[in-house]
């Protein structure tokens, strides 16, 4: 068997659209048992972060300034984030967190990240900060999640419902609504954290429970292949 790493499940809230450039806002996460897929105890991360406020200074450092649609969306104010702490600091935060649940303090055991979108958004922001705070390993990739797997739960969602008629888009809306999930604080990153754990974990104990059934080894040996 695979030896066993933690999940942790991620979510950042930003100020603008384009992950190269956007202020994080808030991060959140939650850490996940690797074989039980039950919550770790103390597991939960949650912290708003103070963006530049001042645009034509974000503008000068290469970031986007805060955007108002982005703002409303996620229902936060510049008074309220000014008073959030720096991105350094919840950084630094996070990072000792996720670290807990790196029990062999290699990366080849750091936790596997997860989160909805991760690859194209998430996991971008997660490289710049590393590269602005560490850690970062010898050819300067983030050091802090596993070193090669990602579970990014729009491709897995996407990879059990592509054929059915009535999903009509993959959007995190869309998922909640499909799925019956409440929308009430949706766009809040620790919310969001938490609806993505349950659609990873309803996703993962169905997928384990097909694949502890299904017979993979010498799938090929009659001779069947597809291309």
């Amino acid at each position: 068997m695979i030896p066993s790493r933690d999940y942790i499940i991620f979510d950042f809230e930003t100020g603008s659209k384009n992950p190269h450039k956007a202020q994080p806002t808030q991060l959140a996460a939650v850490a996940i048992h690797g074989r039980k897929l039950t919550p770790q105890p103390g597991g939960f991360f949650n912290s708003e972060i103070r963006p530049i406020l001042d645009d034509e200074k974000a503008i000068e450092m290469g970031l986007d300034p805060l955007e108002e649609e982005a703002l409303n969306i996620t229902r936060k104010d510049r008074k309220t984030l000014a008073k959030a702490p720096q991105p350094k600091q919840v950084w630094e935060k996070f990072v000792k967190f996720v670290n807990k649940y790196n029990f062999k303090k290699t990366q080849w055991f750091a936790p596997i990240p997860v989160g909805y979108n991760i690859i194209n958004y998430d996991m971008i922001i997660i490289q710049r900060l590393c590269e602005q705070f560490g850690p970062t390993d010898k050819n300067g990739n983030q050091a802090l999640f596993h070193k090669i797997h990602k579970v990014d739960v729009l491709d897995l969602a996407y990879g059990w419902l592509e054929s059915n008629p009535n999903v009509k888009s993959m959007s995190m809306d869309s998922m909640r609504d499909f799925l019956s999930l409440e929308t009430d604080n949706a766009h809040d990153a620790l919310q969001d954290v938490k609806d993505t754990a349950n659609i990873f974990i309803r996703f993962w104990k169905h997928q384990r429970r097909i694949g502890s059934k299904t017979k993979f080894e010498k799938a090929f040996a009659d001779g069947t292949l597809y291309v």
